[in-house]
């Protein structure tokens, strides 16, 4: 009796241990899970447990890198919008660049061009993602969380696109009232040589900063070139232009007569024009002077020389630019057949320009000076003593970007610049003005830099969608792996554990056998008492 209940009892026990597998396999089957609770393996778990907050993680920062790439397509479609609206306004300036058109007309012009600058602003001010402003200038330095932890986040600012803050940054080399005779901006000096001396600058711009020597009689030309390349380290780019004023004849005479002058431009030899020209008698401005002949006469050269010249309306006066930076250089100027030469000269001046003597110093300012007949032998009384048979202009240098820049120089007596050039001055989208060809010209510069700074957000939405785009693709990589990692950790052998179930069925079966036949055997010896 004691024997069949021991063994009863063991039969119970193993009954209980084929239970709990048996129940533990239905729950792994049923879960698909080899870990259900932490005791069925307590690294394994807690590990697996971290791989699921990593995985919700990146699943959570592919959702967020989405929605930045979604916001940069939103911007990327309002600057595209912008660059059309822009493109339309360039096709405006340059139309009423041409002197085909009169006033009115190109007021019409300038009616369409106020119209489409404020498209412009109401873009940068409504494009909007989720209700943030996106193109006004405040979304600067915003944080997007695009990975499982802290430290992985992109930080993304996108520029002011208003009309106000896009256009062309500009530092331009200005003459001064100072002594120091170094001034670039269409310095004219009466004799053989300009008034560029040595100078150093430095240019610090959106790529970076370069330092530019200019040496003693340089021109514009030179410094141009010198600072177009190194574009690449700074991101600042240069024109130059020189220009030059020939602003009607003094002389005693009257009448009809040849005027024959030395012309040099970007011509290494010297290119002599000869010109018929009307001259009255002790005047520098009045319609009886005609220099009709002369301009057309320098235009014929204009492919030799660089120069063009311009006529005023009261054909007294002729305006020489060569667009290329060159010194503008005339030389050798004679009267033919009248009579006394004493007072034979052309009035010249630099456009907004200094103007030096023979002998270097400053003679006038931004004023008109006299170039002598080449058989004048001195000033006569009442005349300056500062004459020549040469005048030499230097042109301007202006440096410029679509982005904020700033100059400056060692010369504590301003030489190229006036004093210490700081920062660039922003000509803006919204001050263009097309009513007058000069203007237009020069709000096709700023268009053309506009479009450079649109270019150049689009460009960093374009990296910034690049990169978003690949983080989408290795967080969902990453997710995916460590989803695998995690499964090989947690997941339940479905081969393994439907053996085991059926193994725990088959020893369930038979220990409950055992018991029902161990209970039969007890309640037949029970019997015999009976």
């Amino acid at each position: 009796m004691s024997g069949n209940g021991i063994s009863t009892l063991f039969t119970l026990n193993n009954l209980n241990k084929n239970e709990r597998a048996l129940n533990k396999s239905i729950e792994r089957i049923s879960s698909g899970k080899r870990i259900n609770h932490a005791g069925d393996d307590a690294s394994g778990g807690a590990i697996a447990s971290r791989m699921t907050a990593q995985i919700k993680g990146l699943n959570m920062s592919v959702r967020n890198a989405s929605d930045t790439l979604s916001l940069a397509q939103v911007a990327e479609g309002a600057l595209d919008e912008s660059s059309k609206v822009l493109q339309r306004i360039r096709e405006l300036a340059i139309q009423a660049s041409s002197d085909l058109y009169n006033g009115e007309e190109k007021l019409y012009m300038q009616t369409e061009a106020n119209q489409l600058i404020q498209e412009l602003d109401r873009v940068a001010k409504d494009t909007k993602y989720n209700e943030i402003n996106v193109l006004d200038g405040t979304f600067a330095d915003r944080r997007f969380q695009i990975g499982a932890h802290e430290r992985e986040a992109a930080t993304v600012s996108i520029g002011n696109m208003s009309t106000e803050k896009i256009g062309v940054h500009q530092v331009r080399t200005d003459a001064t009232s100072g002594s120091d005779y170094t001034n670039l901006a269409t310095a004219a000096k009466l004799g053989t040589t300009n008034q560029i001396g040595d100078e150093d600058f430095t240019v610090f711009g959106l790529l970076g900063s370069s330092t530019f020597n200019v040496e003693t009689n340089d021109t514009a030309r030179e410094i141009e070139t010198k600072i177009n390349n190194k574009f690449d380290s700074t991101g600042v780019s240069a024109t130059s232009s020189t220009n030059l004023k020939i602003q009607g004849l003094r002389t005693d005479a009257t009448g009809s007569t040849t005027l024959s002058i030395g012309l040099f431009g970007k011509n290494t030899t010297v290119r002599t024009i000869s010109a018929a020209v009307t001259l009255a008698q002790n005047s520098v401005s009045t319609n009886d002077t005609d220099l009709s002949d002369l301009r057309d006469k320098i235009n014929d050269y204009s492919a030799e020389t660089g120069i063009v010249a311009t006529l005023s309306v009261a054909k007294d006066t002729v305006y020489l630019t060569n667009d290329e930076g060159y010194d503008i250089k005339l030389v050798d100027l004679d009267f033919a057949d009248v009579g006394d030469v004493a007072t034979h000269a052309l009035r010249v001046t630099g456009m907004d320009a200094r103007l030096f003597d023979s002998a270097g110093a400053e003679r006038l300012s931004g004023t008109e000076a006299e170039m002598f007949d080449t058989s004048y032998d001195g000033p006569s009384s009442g005349q300056s003593a500062g004459y020549a048979d040469s005048v030499i202009v230097s042109g301007q240098v202006i440096m410029h970007s679509s982005h904020s820049f700033t100059a400056s120089t060692s010369n504590t007596n301003a030489g190229l610049f006036e004093s210490t050039p700081g920062s660039a001055t922003l000509n803006a989208v919204s001050t263009i003005n097309l009513r007058n060809r000069s203007d237009a010209i020069d709000s096709l510069k700023i268009v053309d830099r506009a479009m450079d700074a649109i270019h150049m957000e689009k460009a960093k939405l374009g990296a910034l969608m690049s990169r978003m785009e690949n983080a989408i693709d290795n967080l969902t990589n990453v997710s995916a792996n460590t989803a695998h990692a995690r499964s090989r950790i947690e997941d339940a052998d479905m081969a393994g554990e439907s053996a085991a179930l059926t193994k725990a069925q088959i020893l369930q079966q038979s220990a409950m056998a055992m018991i029902a036949q161990a209970s039969r055997i007890q309640q037949n010896v029970l019997t015999l008492f009976q």
